[in-house]
């Protein structure tokens, strides 16, 4: 968040770096009104819903409004530009998978149902976003949004209809589904990436998991401890029956190799001391977290019978409060345990990033009820915040001031 003094001083930069969107905004009437929007963003107040945000900036509310809600510009295309812009600050990163909630009220505003809120902790009326975001050694920005959709809105056409949801968009899709054709979208314009990485909401979903290792996706998932691996000893064959019909399922002949879950995995690792490592955590506060990890098989369904499939790590690490946390990862065979802790924790990054949206940039403050409406505020709340970072990361910068 900027003061008026800083903006004041920043204001030819603004300007500039919103004239480097000009060929997606076109009309210049769109690129002053821009300007207008990003500096009531960036500017210090609680909030940045357009009518007090346009008092700030000494601008027309209702010029701000049809900006945001009715003109035609095309969001993807400026968050193509977006990332084309700040790829040439990458250096090597992981994309981070999640969702981020607007908690809502009544039930006009697109996508608003009852869903879990994790801005709340609970289940209560809200949108839920599904996001991308890259995380640097440096520099950490949003690479894509796309608003969810749950099928109280996607069974009805007139509700749609009503928020102008293309008509591409209304066909129900889970949450991982969305993430993957958001990656599709924005895969061509990324640096190359150590790993995908995300928290076990999208790790309990196993077919996002073997889509992933289809593809030849590197990830790191953060997985319940319910869910079952299979040690590597399991060896699954055919069954050669004397009579009748030839088997189709392999089964594990051993009955004695059973798949554990990851808290049964804790629990046989536990009677191993000398397994576990202190790892540092990627931190300046020098944090360390006590870790192991090692190879296992994927525990999957062919018929009636479980399985073993697809060889991946098993990270396990013990927080400092005592509690566990579990990770998949299909990461080559010879990364080692410090790379997979440090991989684990760059997921945490994002959390800044949506303190700071939310809390400065006013991600959480659109009262629209469109689906054009908001998708252009996530834009130019990315906008704002890839414009925070580039001061932040440029010698010119005058924020200190």
């Amino acid at each position: 968040m900027m003061t008026a003094r800083q903006i004041r001083e920043v204001r030819q930069q603004l300007n500039d770096y919103v004239e480097e969107f000009a060929g997606e905004f076109g009309r210049s009437e769109r690129r002053h009104w821009c300007g207008k929007y990003l500096e009531g963003l960036l500017r210090e107040g609680e909030r940045k819903s357009i009518e007090p945000l346009a008092k700030k900036v000494g601008g027309d509310d209702q010029a701000l409004q049809q900006f945001v809600n009715q003109s035609p510009w095309d969001h993807d295309a400026v968050m193509f530009r977006l990332r084309s812009l700040m790829r040439r600050r990458a250096t090597e990163g992981v994309l981070v998978l999640d969702d981020t909630s607007l908690p809502k009220q009544g039930r006009h505003s697109v996508g608003v149902a009852r869903q879990y809120c994790g801005a709340l902790g609970k289940i209560a009326n809200c949108q839920s976003i599904v996001t991308w975001q890259w995380v640097g050694a440096k520099v950490h920005w949003p690479l894509a949004a796309r608003l969810y959709l749950p099928t109280a809105w996607t069974e009805d056409p007139v509700r749609m209809a009503r928020a102008g949801v293309p008509p591409d968009r209304q066909v129900f899709k889970e949450k991982w589904r969305i993430a993957l054709d958001l990656l599709d979208e924005i895969k061509p314009q990324l640096p190359a990436y150590q790993a995908l990485v995300f928290d076990a909401g999208y790790g309990v979903i196993l077919p996002l998991l073997a889509e992933l290792e289809k593809r030849g996706e590197p990830y790191l998932a953060q997985v319940p401890g319910n869910i079952a691996a299979w040690p590597m000893e399991a060896v699954a064959t055919l069954a050669q029956a004397a009579r009748g019909r030839p088997a189709r399922h392999a089964k594990v002949q051993d009955p004695q190799v059973q798949p554990l879950t990851m808290t049964a995995w804790r629990d046989r690792l536990l009677q191993e001391p000398s397994e576990w490592k202190e790892v540092k955590l990627p931190r300046a506060d020098g944090a360390c977290v006590r870790a192991v990890a090692l190879r296992v098989q994927a525990s999957q369904r062919e018929g009636r019978w479980r399985q073993p499939g697809t060889t991946r790590w098993l990270l396990i690490e013990q927080l400092g409060d005592g509690t566990f946390k579990y990770h998949l990862s299909n990461l080559p065979a010879d990364t080692s345990l410090e790379e997979l802790v440090r991989l684990a924790h760059q997921r945490w990054a994002i959390e800044q990033n949506y303190q700071q949206l939310k809390e400065e940039l006013g991600l959480d403050h659109f009262e629209g009820r469109s689906w054009r409406g908001l998708h252009h505020h996530l834009t130019l709340c990315f906008l704002a915040f890839c414009f925070l970072t580039r001061l932040r990361t440029s010698k010119k910068t005058l924020l200190a001031a």
